[in-house]
């Protein structure tokens, strides 16, 4: 497999207009685009806000892919609840858009923009099928499986022979009348016509809006499905925001601790003297409270999200095994096929999920995903480099600018960039032994490891 090539199980959507081709064939240009951008209108916006990747646009149908199969699933309700209510206010029934959606889940090969594989073929081939005209909703077994049934009605339409796939695939319908949700708000509609009305828009549908119009429109979509408690990605949405205000407040208190001066700038070396030990642990106690905030913005607004998208999710069901154990040995004889079952148990770890008291299984980490989770999970690195940054500008973290300290050599200079970045790491190395580093303050030299090391000292 090429290097730049990688795998991942993801839920693939397709969608398409019923009818596009022979309407599009009897329209002029202007209504072709007019319809293709309030197809995009409607959609787009949904598909970002459960976390959806397009992969590809092509006139009337859509390629996208998402990293959970339930969001997959609301995602493609809550479009199709939207158009009925768009189709409503539609007098031409040439306007009118009956949009088919189908969702299958499995290993897809990941290249650049764009994906391949089994999976994407058993997608495209669902779009034929005549039990899923336009207005409703299709999707395959391994999605079913992978899905909240708990939370999302499907009825059961059976096997399925598609062309060029040669197994049968058991596919679902998506009953849109028997759903939590049946109906979507007016308002949430005209919200979305009303952000993309105002922006400038290209052929293809995309539109220019700003962000006081797109907050408009997510906030009201997170409070009408935080209201419904729909989806699996509301919850995180809403932490997020609280992330989000923790952000804003340390923002305020870092613009007015570095509007102050530092010890360094306000005095000069003879004025210097070593820092009480109050004044450090106040320095401690603040940067230790600014560090925190912001490792856990990384972890939970950053990292968080961004490994299910990038890696897949951290753990996975029985169910969801049973899908990844058929798609890797299909068309494999029995003692291949037991390799190949027996590599994947011994990958995914079983554990115990206290929550639902069920197994789950720990998905297996690559290299990368295995360092920036240690990174993450043991924010040692992350410490040193805040601390290496701060001391290299300013000669002082946040909290020594707070608490009127700094960092100067043993003679009273500022210390230079490599000065900083080895007291930072030693700093790091010490805090994760235990604050070994640090206690050597009580010695009677009253200096720390990493001053001693670095020929340093902290004046107030």
């Amino acid at each position: 497999m090429p290097s730049n090539l990688k795998s991942q199980n993801l839920s693939i959507m397709m969608t398409d207009i019923q009818g596009y081709t022979n309407a599009s064939s009897s329209s002029s240009r202007e209504e072709i685009i007019g319809l293709i951008r309030r197809h995009n209108q409607l959609m787009i916006p949904v598909i970002t806000f459960y976390g959806g990747t397009i992969i590809k646009s092509i006139g009337d149908a859509f390629l996208c892919t998402f990293s959970s199969a339930t969001d997959a699933v609301v995602c493609s309700i809550i479009i199709q609840l939207l158009l009925k209510e768009y189709n409503k206010k539609q007098k031409e029934e040439s306007k009118k858009m009956k949009l088919r959606v189908v969702i299958n889940t499995g290993d897809v090969s990941i290249e650049k923009n764009d994906i391949y594989g089994d999976a994407v073929n058993i997608t495209a081939r669902m779009e034929g099928l005549e039990c899923f005209p336009g207005g409703t909703i299709g999707i395959s077994e391994s999605t079913y499986l992978m899905m909240n049934r708990n939370e999302i009605v499907t009825e059961k339409v059976g096997p399925q022979t598609l062309k060029g796939i040669p197994d049968p695939v058991n596919v679902y319908k998506i009953p849109l009348d028997r759903q939590k949700l049946t109906e979507i708000p007016a308002k949430l509609l005209q919200l979305v016509e009303k952000s993309f009305e105002k922006g400038g828009s290209g052929q293809d549908g995309s539109a220019a809006i700003s962000s006081a119009q797109f907050n408009e429109w997510n906030t009201a979509v997170v409070g009408f499905l935080k209201e419904k408690n729909w989806g699996e990605n509301i919850g995180s949405l809403l932490d997020e925001k609280k992330i989000r205000e923790n952000v804003t407040n340390v923002q305020k208190q870092l613009t007015a601790t570095f509007s102050q001066k530092t010890v360094i700038e306000s005095k000069g070396k003879l004025d210097f003297n070593d820092a009480s030990m109050a004044s450090r642990i106040k320095a401690g106690a603040i940067d230790a409270v600014i560090f925190t905030i912001a490792w856990l913005v990384i972890y939970y607004a950053a990292w968080w999200p961004a490994q299910s998208i990038v890696f897949g999710k951290p753990h996975i069901s029985a169910a969801e095994l049973e899908v990844i154990k058929d798609s890797k040995t299909k068309g494999m004889k029995y003692e291949e096929k037991d390799v190949v079952v027996n590599k994947l148990m011994l990958d995914y770890k079983q554990q115990f999920d206290k929550k639902s008291g069920s197994l789950i299984f720990a998905r297996p980490k690559g290299v990368l995903e295995w360092f920036i989770s240690l990174n993450m999970e043991y924010p040692i690195l992350i410490l040193a480099l805040y601390m290496a940054f701060f001391w290299m500008i300013k000669g002082a973290s946040p909290g020594q600018i707070a608490a009127q300290n700094a960092v100067v050599r043993d003679d009273g200079s500022p210390i230079d960039a490599a000065t900083a970045v080895k007291r930072a790491f030693i700093f790091a190395a010490s805090v994760a032994f235990f604050f070994i580093g640090v206690l050597y303050i009580f010695t009677e030299s009253r200096k720390t490891l990493y001053d001693k090391m670095c020929a340093t000292r902290v004046v107030e």
